[in-house]
């Protein structure tokens, strides 16, 4: 006989089946969705608990990904998804708008933007988006079937997740980054052998990198302290070439790095096999965080209530509500200065004589050591 464990979730997914397939008059088997993420490379990865829950509902549903182009790496390898549709940043995209005209049953609009707005009242049978409701967005009210409050006191996954409330599917939060067979075999050629860590500096925002001295001495703590490996990443940006030079002459052959630049689901494959992983907030992090490698995300001005990496599965609203200082949930701890000061959620510095960052200028070495020593001390057992 089922117990009420196994009973209550298939319920629920029979209900939101039954709901679904009544409101908007589809196959309850095999409905097709669309979700909508016009942004940046970490924005659209932390949608894909979207993909997860809906998939989950309705495994045999079509599930397809409306994104800026050059975003689409980051959804590379999923088997979740079916199809990504890309558009450029800076046009005003009519023609795909015309062919995607009703083609979806559901169409999620993951962030507030007039364009998501407008691209899913056009895609989807039935549109559900988030929204700042402010004065100017009257007329998404009317256009959409459902406009949903984003509230940023909350975390972005539990923002996005709450798309799926007014169709009645079960949410399941947890990341999805994809790689496949062909990038596993790139990570058994480029991983050193033994336990290693992999640290990655590297952001397109350059108000979040720490100094190059910070991550030289962290590897050699790493390797001298840890017993592990250090492996830096790669990128291919000119800019963070030369600082990753800076960083290694620094470390004095603490650390190496794989030979030239990877694709994002590579990478993956990598992280996937690390004891553990250091980085600061930008994709990278939140990939190794979806992977189930222990992570620790160095943060400065940002807002770690909404931006930290989600620990999968969690159920908390704001896992990291507390904003400031060490913060620990499941395989994730957010390194973050405990001032009065911070998070300002600003690029600039306002009591920095220098500009600097002082915030992330004055992350340690040794307490991200101290936490990365906890993370290799729990794979050890």
């Amino acid at each position: 006989m089922a117990s009420i464990g196994e009973v209550v979730p298939r319920l629920f997914t029979l209900l939101g089946a039954c709901a679904i397939n009544r409101l908007f008059n589809m196959r309850k088997d095999a409905p097709s969705f669309l979700i909508i993420s016009l942004r940046y490379l970490g924005d659209v990865l932390v949608t894909t608990p979207l993909a997860v829950s809906l998939k989950h509902a309705f495994p045999d549903a079509a599930v397809d990904y409306l994104v800026f182009e050059g975003t689409e790496a980051v959804l590379a390898h999923n088997p979740l998804i079916r199809n990504v549709i890309t558009v450029p940043h800076k046009k005003k995209n009519f023609g795909t708008l015309a062919a995607l005209f009703r083609r979806y049953d559901v169409a999620f609009g993951a962030y507030p933007s007039d364009r998501t707005a407008i691209v899913a009242a056009c895609a989807g049978r039935r549109s559900v988006c988030l929204s700042y409701h402010g004065r100017n967005n009257w007329w998404k009210r009317i256009l959409l079937d459902h406009d949903l409050f984003c509230d940023d006191r909350n975390h972005v996954v539990h923002n996005i997740l709450s798309l799926l409330g007014p169709v009645n599917i079960p949410a399941v939060p947890r990341v999805s980054m994809g790689h496949d067979e062909r990038d596993l075999d790139f990570a058994r050629q480029v991983m050193p052998n033994g336990p290693y860590v992999i640290l990655h500096p590297f952001s397109r925002n350059s108000y979040k990198f720490l100094p190059a001295k910070t991550w030289a001495d962290l590897a050699r703590l790493i390797r001298e302290q840890a017993d592990c490996k250090v492996m830096i990443t790669r990128t291919p940006s000119a800019g963070d070439e030369a600082y990753l030079d800076e960083i290694l002459s620094q470390a004095e052959g603490a650390a190496t790095t794989f030979h030239e630049p990877c694709s994002l689901s590579r990478l993956a494959a990598v992280i996937k096999g690390a004891t553990a992983y250091v980085g600061i907030d930008t994709v990278v992090t939140h990939m190794a965080t979806a992977l189930g490698t222990p992570t620790c995300a160095l943060f400065g001005p940002s807002l770690t209530r909404y931006w930290a990496p989600w620990p999968n599965d969690c159920k908390e609203a704001s896992p990291f509500g507390a904003n400031q200082g060490i913060q620990r949930k499941g395989n994730v701890t957010v390194i973050q200065k405990d001032w009065q000061c911070v998070p300002c959620n600003r690029e600039s510095c306002a009591i920095s004589q220098r500009n600097k960052i002082e915030c992330l200028e004055a992350i340690s070495p040794q307490e991200v050591l101290r936490e990365v020593l906890e993370h290799v001390a729990r794979s050890h057992h």
